[in-house]
């Protein structure tokens, strides 16, 4: 009788991380402190092994970080630790403060109702000041959007004489919020930027799910990191794929409107278009 043997294959898991009302090391007075984080992991009783670091975030005490970490082969009999510490990299790296997280606890709590399982959001108080939060979400299969933006006739929010240098972000639907997961780069002085095309991981985007409801912000980059918003839209995965497919070829003199989406501001104000230049799924 032949027996069939039986694999288990361990999940990876995609962390990322923020912080919230972090101390100023510049005081009252100074400049306000560019934090960076730098995770490391210890596996067990293993060696600390350092994952890396996130991108700076200019002249900001609540950064959201957008640079992922992911850790594979996740197996929740052994413990790990996830080790955060943050740095102001506009004070030659003075340390800002730093914690650390138990990844079977991030895992196990749920971040809304209906989260996947090994997804979770666990927020830490430091003792310098302020909070640092990590997300865990489990990385799989499920497809990648491949998506290229053009941004038409934005709204310029930069002042007389100069323009906007738009980037867009993703966010997706958490319970009541928007958490946001993707970030372009900004394109400079341009009000009808077109963003490089980008492959993005439907696990992370959309639980796989392409009907989920998804949030297409656009903002005015500022090097402060005060970035300014310019408008915003919802629509999902297959309304973009959708998009694509009945409308034109995303050039800005293109009559073929179906591929446009409308943006709005804070008043409610059509404030540019975004237009859908290639959507599909591979």
């Amino acid at each position: 009788i032949r027996q069939k043997t039986l694999v288990i294959t361990m999940p990876t898991l995609q962390l990322t991380f923020r912080a919230g009302q972090l101390k100023n090391l510049g005081g009252m007075f100074g400049s306000t402190s560019s934090p960076m984080a730098v995770i490391s992991i210890v596996r067990g009783d293993d060696d600390k092994e350092e994952l890396g670091e996130t991108e700076v975030a200019p002249k900001n005490l609540n950064p959201h970080w957008f640079k992922t970490f992911t850790i594979e082969d996740y197996d929740p009999s052994i413990s790990v630790a996830v080790a955060v510490n943050i740095f102001d990299k506009s004070r030659d790296g003075k340390k800002m403060g730093g914690t650390f997280f138990d990844l079977a606890t991030i895992a196990g709590r749920g971040a809304y109702d209906g989260a996947e399982e090994f997804e979770g959001f666990v927020g830490k108080k430091i003792r310098s000041g302020g909070t640092i939060y990590c997300r865990a979400r489990r990385v799989y299969d499920a497809g990648k959007l491949v998506l290229m933006l053009r941004g038409l006739d934005l709204k310029n929010v930069e002042g007389f004489l100069k323009k906007s240098d738009p980037f867009y972000e993703i966010s997706r639907r958490e319970g009541s919020h928007w958490d946001p997961v993707y970030r372009s780069e900004p394109v400079r002085n341009n009000l009808s930027p077109l963003w490089d095309e980008k492959k993005y991981d439907l696990s992370i985007l959309c639980d796989g799910n392409r009907d989920m409801p998804l949030r297409i912000s656009v903002y005015d980059h500022e090097s402060d990191g005060n970035h300014d918003f310019m408008g915003a839209l919802q629509t999902s995965v297959n309304e973009l794929v959708a998009a694509k497919s009945f409308g034109g070829g995303g050039d800005a003199n293109d009559v073929d409107s179906a591929n446009h989406l409308l943006l709005v501001d804070n008043k409610q104000k059509v404030s540019g278009t975004l237009v859908v230049v290639n959507a599909h799924v591979i």
